[in-house]
């Protein structure tokens, strides 16, 4: 590969410089630590689009033209 795309960091380890100082342990601590507080979003991320699906019901029956989008090249 060229040098420019060798020297560029690539999405993975950008940003990890933070983590390096950690053990094996401490890292995989971390990540289990991530996943029980992904576990723990899942059911509000969920009911955050149940609520934005009523929504968006609701307002088709009521007023479908509050969603239509206006052109501004009019």
């Amino acid at each position: 590969p060229p040098l420019l795309a060798r020297l560029r960091p690539s999405p993975l380890t950008e940003g990890a410089g933070s983590y390096y100082h950690l053990t094996h342990s401490e890292l995989v601590s971390l990540l289990v630590q991530r996943e029980r507080d992904l576990d723990l979003q899942r059911p509000q991320v969920r009911d955050l689009e149940d609520y934005i699906d009523t929504l968006l019901v609701r307002i088709m029956e009521q007023k479908p033209t509050l969603l239509q989008v206006r052109s501004k090249f009019k």
